[in-house]
């Protein structure tokens, strides 16, 4: 046994998966009855990045955004929109274990990517082929294709414009030589799927997360370069501290109960402000209509508290899960009323099947997942979350995502309001009991 990721030859998962489609009806252990099937007239298709997008849903960047067959396992189930799990130029990291803790609201202590640059970029392209080939194996091939993978980068700026960074970011946006030689696999492996057409561009958008602390004018700077430069629809992660630290005070302890949560007043402090922020989104909402991109927000990152359980190794964790719902989308109202509406928001954060549907209706797109995959059902869940939004869709008369978010302002305000008084936020709240069993 180890607890290295191991990364497997394009061969190796493409012969795994067609075996277990033949021999059990599923694909990396999920059966076929939870694969998701496009239909050209579904509702929540739109277009995005002016691209097209099947669903409005995905997988956060994250832990299970590493490896390709993760990132197929989503795909597979739904997802539309990959987020990529966030690298850095740090990339022989050595992760404390365990690293996640998901008994109830989410903690985590990793950071970051668990494998090489090199092995990352491999991953990622090998999952944009095999999600292309994948059409063909399940009879998809007569709706478009609608997904769209966005890289995820971090943390600082001489980090980001190194030299192996622009290398990374490179290779995602021309695989050209890496798609050469998965092509010629297929052809030799795989004949039958010799002539599938697989873009050399896996992605346009980026996800841009940067550290605690990190100081307003590098944050802008990145997003610019990002934009001017590499000429991508650039997403900035915002952290939940930017609300103050007495407003999740408030929230965290008072509304929702989570008292044990330790909030250190100094990561409030040191986190960026509230009114540097509202100038680094004007400056880079102003600067992307320029060059004809789209940027936005991504809320919100997790949440640094104390380690107030000591399941997990280390002074701080960070929080996620259910519990940071109701600070997210309180963030969200605020940032929405600053701007008018006028905010393109990426939306994760305590998200689940009960609130997917809530989320985009305030106008968020996308919406993406990690705490709730983490957890029993795992991707299979993705199934539940589209037929929701279709259920929801439905009962509001909406034929288009845009019909169903055209109330966005009055419906966050709702949602947010609502977040703090739903007892299923609430400390206490435990439908079946605690998600533990006894025996180890």
């Amino acid at each position: 046994m180890s607890d290295l990721m191991k990364p497997q030859p394009f061969e190796a998962l493409l012969g795994w998966i067609r075996r277990e489609l033949e021999t059990r009806g599923e694909a990396f252990g999920i059966p076929e009855v939870l694969f998701f099937r496009p239909a050209a007239h579904a509702p929540y298709r739109t277009e995005f990045l002016g691209e097209r997008l099947g669903t409005p849903v995905g997988p956060a960047a994250g832990p299970h955004t590493q490896l390709t067959q993760n990132i197929i396992a989503a795909w597979l189930t739904g997802a539309r929109f990959i987020e990529l799990k966030t690298v850095q130029i740090m990339d022989e990291l050595e992760i404390p274990r365990p690293c996640i803790d998901l008994e109830d609201e989410g903690y985590n202590v990793e950071w970051s990517q668990e494998l090489r640059l090199e092995q990352s970029a491999w991953e990622y392209i090998k999952a944009w082929a095999l999600v292309h080939v994948l059409r063909r194996v399940l009879g998809f091939e007569e709706v478009p294709f609608e997904t769209i993978f966005n890289m995820s980068v971090g943390y600082d700026f001489a980090g980001i414009t190194s030299p192996p960074m622009l290398r990374f970011m490179d290779r995602l946006q021309d695989a050209s030589s890496e798609l050469s030689e998965i092509k010629g696999i297929i052809r030799e492996e795989f004949p039958e799927l010799a002539d599938i057409e697989i873009p050399a561009r896996v992605t346009s958008s980026v996800t841009l997360s940067t550290m605690h602390g990190c100081p307003p004018d590098e944050i802008e700077r990145i997003a610019a370069y990002l934009m001017e430069e590499r000429g991508l629809h650039t997403f900035v992660k915002l952290n939940p501290t930017l609300l103050g630290y007495e407003e999740v005070s408030r929230i965290l302890h008072d509304a929702l109960g989570f008292t044990e949560i330790e909030l250190k007043r100094e990561s409030f402090e040191k986190d960026l402000q509230w009114d540097d922020a509202v100038a680094i989104i004007r400056n880079l909402k102003a600067l992307a209509k320029k060059l004809g991109l789209t940027f936005g927000v991504k809320l919100s990152n997790t949440l640094a508290v104390g380690n107030w359980k000591g399941a997990l190794p280390g002074e701080e964790m960070y929080m996620s899960g259910r519990a940071l719902f109701p600070i997210t989308v309180n963030l969200y109202w605020r940032l929405a009323r600053e701007f008018d509406g006028d905010l393109h928001v990426s939306y994760v954060g305590g998200v689940d099947a009960l609130n997917v549907a809530q989320v985009l209706r305030t106008g968020a797109l996308p919406v993406t997942v990690c705490s709730d995959l983490l957890k029993p059902g795992g991707y299979g869940k993705f199934r539940q979350y589209i037929e929701e939004i279709q259920r929801a869709m439905s009962e509001a008369g909406a034929s288009t995502l845009e019909e169903f978010a055209r109330d966005g302002l009055p419906a966050l305000e709702e949602l947010a309001l609502q977040s703090l008084k739903d007892p299923r936020y609430k400390r206490a709240y435990f439908r079946f009991g605690p998600p533990k069993v006894e025996s180890e």
